[in-house]
């Protein structure tokens, strides 16, 4: 454990739009969702989110009604929408849990860590695993039932024991926190809009028949988005309405992530996450659900500023008043010696 825990009543540091309130706040411009974390605090803050892009999702569908969509397809609308999401992930989330529990068993210091770790925050313990081939970063999955911890396996041969059990507290801490249910209606919310969007533009002009294809093309693209060309017609065909659904999902991401943060600094110190958070970016993984993909804010792309799930390093780092270079010679750290 670090010594240096920060906890709610801590020094504030400065925010900024990505990351907007934390333990160490000062006093500059913010955005409307650091004035909600100040008047509600995080979880409530990305709940009122949700609620909101609910309320956009029954906006679109009322649209499509008042522009004569029958009542039973408004409702097979929503239905696909979020059946389909939760569908192909609990299929995904199945294959990769049954792929994992046969893989490579982790390092017995990994394991004691992700055990000591999952006890503090009142999880059960994960099954422990190792990626050898990616660069660098920690991810969780899990259901009801089970839950895996996958680590690199150069990131847990190269962070010493705190850096190490920040990051894994972090991962672990989205699992105690519920958040990892609040996706697919984040991405079904998504879909909803999109394709009620679609409709409006151009299904409600084709016959019924060829509208209902074409609308089942349209979410299976955006359930299948991670290829290039099904990214670009979900976009075009909604007429950039997802992207702007994604916007607004993803402030309620970050504000979950800047949560998970607190519950990992908390278990262990600031010095120590922002450590483990820096190695984490620095040794990139377009995959890690630690750092996010394109995790320096200097880096990002304008689309990536707007729809980027993860808060910048730099902001992140700046919430518990760490600068880059404080910890950019300690991650990532030397090799520890494993039990």
């Amino acid at each position: 454990m670090g010594s240096d825990p920060v906890g709610p009543t801590a020094v504030r540091s400065r925010p900024d739009r990505f990351c907007p309130t934390g333990p160490n706040e000062r006093s500059v411009p913010v955005s409307l969702t650091a004035r909600l974390d100040r008047a509600v605090g995080l979880p409530a803050a990305y709940r009122l989110i949700d609620a909101l892009l609910l309320a956009v999702l029954v906006a679109a569908l009322a649209a499509c009604y008042a522009a004569g969509m029958a009542p039973t397809a408004v409702a097979a609308v929503a239905l696909a929408s979020f059946g389909l999401e939760f569908a192909v992930g609990r299929v995904v989330t199945d294959g990769l849990l049954r792929g994992l529990e046969l893989a490579d068993e982790a390092p017995p210091r990994l394991r004691r860590i992700a055990a000591e770790v999952a006890a503090d925050l009142s999880v059960a313990t994960p099954l422990v695993v190792v990626d050898r081939e990616s660069a660098g970063g920690v991810n969780v999955l899990g259901d009801d039932d089970r839950t895996v911890l996958v680590a690199s396996a150069s990131l847990a041969e190269r962070l010493d024991d705190p850096a190490l059990r920040a990051v894994v507290a972090h991962e672990l801490a989205h699992r105690s926190l519920g958040h990892l249910h609040r996706i697919p209606i984040r991405e079904g919310a998504t879909h909803g809009v999109g394709l009620a969007a679609f409709w409006l533009l151009a299904l409600r002009h084709l016959p019924p028949q060829v509208a209902a294809v074409a609308g089942g093309a349209f979410l299976v693209a955006g359930v299948g988005r991670s290829n290039d060309v099904n990214l670009l017609l979900y976009v075009l065909a909604s007429a950039g309405a997802v992207v702007l659904v994604r916007a607004l999902a993803a402030r309620a991401s970050r504000l979950e992530e800047c949560h998970a943060d607190d519950v990992a600094v908390a278990a262990t110190s600031a010095t120590d996450f922002c450590t483990g958070l820096y190695a984490v970016g620095a040794l990139g993984d377009a995959d890690d659900a630690v750092a996010g993909g394109s995790p320096f804010g200097a880096r990002r792309t304008r689309l990536e500023r707007l729809t980027a799930e993860h808060p910048s390093i730099e902001a992140r780092l700046a919430r518990y008043g760490v600068a880059p270079d404080e910890v950019a010679d300690g991650a990532p750290g030397q090799r520890p010696v494993d039990d």
